[in-house]
C-alpha cells in the first residue's frame, strides 16, 4: 500500500493562524515606522528652508515677504532666480485628496508666513503663535503632520497647542512648525 505523505487541515490552519499573527504583529509597526519617518523628513526639510530663508535674509537684508500670494508660491523666491535652495520640498504629509478644501491654497507645499501681520490683523490667536511674536521671531513653516490637517487654521482658542508631539500617539492632532530666527 503506498502511503502519500502531506499535511493534515489542522496542521495547514495553525500555520496560517501564526502568519496571521505574527502579520497583526508586524503592520502596525511597520506604518508608525512611515509616520515616523516622514516626520523626520519633514524636520530635515524645514532645516534645509530654513538654511535657505537665513541665506536669503543676508543677502537681502530682510526675510522674503508673503505679499498675500498663495502659501505655496511664497518660497519660491528661494529657488529663483538665485539658487538658495535647489528647489521648495514638498510637505510628505500632504495629500490633495484628503486635504480637497484647501489644496488649492495650499498645494503640496509647506506654509511660510510672517509672524508680524498674522498677529498685527488678528488672524492668530492660537498661543503658540503669539509667544513666538513675544520671542521678537519673524517668520514661521508650517507642514500637516502626521494628521494631515493644518490644526492652527480651524482652531481660534488660544489655549490649544497646535504643535505635534509624538508622545501622543504617531497620528496625533498637532501640526509640525518651526519658527525663525
Amino acid at each position: 500500500m503506498l502511503k502519500i505523505k502531506g499535511f493534515t487541515l489542522i496542521e495547514l490552519l495553525i500555520v496560517v493562524a501564526i502568519i496571521a499573527i505574527l502579520a497583526a504583529i508586524a503592520v502596525p509597526n511597520f506604518l508608525e515606522a512611515q509616520v515616523r519617518s516622514k516626520v523626520s523628513r519633514s524636520r530635515a526639510d524645514m532645516r534645509s528652508i530654513t538654511t535657505a530663508l537665513e541665506t536669503y535674509c543676508v543677502d537681502n537684508r530682510k526675510y522674503p515677504s508673503h505679499d498675500f500670494a498663495p502659501a505655496f508660491a511664497r518660497l519660491n523666491v528661494l529657488s529663483t532666480p538665485i539658487a538658495y535652495i535647489t528647489s521648495v520640498p514638498l510637505d510628505p504629509f500632504a495629500d490633495r485628496y484628503k486635504d480637497a478644501v484647501t489644496y488649492l491654497y495650499h498645494r503640496n507645499g509647506y506654509i511660510y508666513d510672517e509672524i508680524a501681520p498674522l498677529i498685527e490683523l488678528g488672524h492668530w490667536d492660537v498661543m503658540t503663535y503669539i509667544e513666538a511674536y513675544n520671542r521678537g521671531q519673524k517668520w514661521l513653516l508650517i507642514g500637516r503632520g502626521p494628521n494631515l490637517v493644518y490644526d492652527a487654521t480651524f482652531y481660534s482658542d488660544p489655549n490649544i497647542d497646535t504643535r505635534y508631539d509624538p508622545t501622543n500617539g504617531t497620528v496625533s492632532r498637532g501640526d509640525l512648525e518651526r519658527f525663525g530666527p
